[in-house]
């Protein structure tokens, strides 16, 4: 047996004839893979900190083994097959029993989700690994509506309070709203060539907007069909962010921000930000300036009045996923994929604080893996940070206050409640984590 980059072959000894090759996501790396002594079973150890056991006669995965905070260099069955060892940077050694481990056919939620806090209410959207979109009661986890099995996969989804409504969409580039919670199809928007990559309704909810990596934005009027066509970017749109009821910012992996008025579809401003792909953006919440962050490794603050930099922010030393201003426009916090955490003077662009633990938690990270959501409490006092756990942070000090771990890793996100509160999010195992503020 051999391994290379994501594919495990399997040859005869005697031979040297190729029996079967195994290929995993492509996103991974495989660190390590070993047989069963008793079964056909592979495991088989990746980069994003799990380990897959997968059935080498019908060449597919059987179960996930999520729980290490860090790379899995080892893998190895006991003799008999009933056990597997597992071991990895973050120090630990864990012994899975191979008939109990979370079974890959079971119905588990992506990370890919949309919440919506109305009053009391918390409701929960986001697709299954069947295709599928759910909509779920946050206080209580029940199922509320759940969708037919799509043709291609889901890849984002959002709400909207009024009117009752969702979408999900595609990687075909498919876009569908629905009633909720019914489900019933309100209309299926087509014109996207590749994948969507974000949605998000106005606050009227009376117009859709999407993104892709066709390189355009779409600003739907999804009650009469008629569409916007936003292009400039070259490469896919990341994401956007409404400024207000008729502009838009986008930002994309061809180093770019954009605005737009989404009224007339005309381009507005056109900053050249970065020489890698822009990962995330933030507008202040004054509204006088947003900023940046890259692949590039730097982030920079902006003025909407000028298409230079008010402030070139370096010193991360790994791309620089999140960023996050605070209430107070004061302080703005930037992650990594090292896993570290600075904050920043907005004024003049000085640096007030890095977070982060005294210690790596692992060889590579600093928080479990990329710091990918950052959020500030209202009085701008607290910052809360996902990564491969969530933590909790006193911004005046840098310290830190608490931290949660989940049952699996990779966090993609938070959603927060506009007091603080409430805490959402899903691992990479598919577990819905609702988190509420205790005093």
């Amino acid at each position: 047996m051999a391994a290379a980059k994501n594919m495990v072959f399997v040859f005869d000894i005697e031979s040297a004839t190729l029996l079967s090759e195994i290929k995993t996501g492509r996103h991974s790396t495989i660190q390590s893979c070993d047989f069963c002594p008793s079964s056909q079973l592979v495991a088989i150890a990746l980069s994003h900190y799990t380990v897959e056991l997968w059935d080498l006669e019908s060449n597919k995965k059987v179960a996930d083994c999520s729980g290490h905070l860090s790379w899995v260099h080892c893998v190895r069955f006991s003799p008999d097959g009933s056990v597997l060892l597992s071991s990895s940077d973050d120090q630990t050694v864990r012994l899975w029993e191979t008939k109990k481990v979370h079974p890959s056919s079971a119905v588990s939620l992506k990370r890919d989700s949309d919440v919506l806090f109305h009053h009391n209410e918390i409701s929960v959207i986001a697709p299954d690994n069947r295709k599928r979109l759910q909509l779920r009661n946050g206080k209580t986890g029940e199922v509320i509506y759940q969708s037919e099995e799509q043709e291609s996969r889901i890849r984002c989804c959002c709400l909207s309070k009024d009117p009752q409504a969702a979408v999900l969409a595609r990687e075909d580039g498919t876009v569908k709203v629905l009633e909720m919670p019914s489900g019933n199809a309100l209309c299926t928007l087509t014109g996207h060539t590749k994948t969507v990559l974000h949605c998000q309704f106005t606050p009227d909810g009376q117009t859709l907007i999407t993104c892709s990596e066709d390189t355009t934005v779409r600003v739907w009027d999804w009650k009469s069909l008629e569409c916007k066509v936003l292009k400039g970017h070259s490469e896919r749109v990341k994401r956007f962010r409404l400024l207000d009821s008729s502009r838009l910012l986008s930002w994309s992996f061809d180093g770019t921000v954009k605005v737009w008025d989404i009224v007339t579809g005309e381009m507005i401003q056109d900053y050249s930000c970065h020489q890698g792909a822009v990962l995330s953006c933030d507008v202040s919440p004054n509204g006088n300036t947003f900023s940046s962050v890259s692949a590039d490794k730097s982030a920079k603050i902006w003025s909407f009045d000028s298409t230079s930099a008010l402030h070139i922010l370096n010193g991360h030393k790994d791309c620089v996923r999140s960023c996050r201003f605070s209430w107070d426009n004061q302080c703005l916090a930037t992650g990594d994929d090292n896993g570290e955490i600075r904050i920043w003077c907005v004024l003049n662009g000085s640096l007030l604080h890095i977070c982060a633990r005294e210690n790596k938690d692992s060889m590579e990270s600093l928080h479990g893996g990329w710091v990918t959501d950052l959020h500030f409490s209202p009085d701008s006092k607290m910052l809360v940070s996902t990564g491969g756990y969530i933590k909790w942070w006193d911004v005046e000090k840098g310290e830190s206050l608490q931290t949660f771990y989940t049952t699996g890793t990779n966090l993609k996100g938070i959603h927060v409640s506009p007091d603080f509160k409430t805490f959402v999010t899903i691992d990479n195992i598919g577990v819905l984590y609702i988190l509420r503020k205790v005093g």
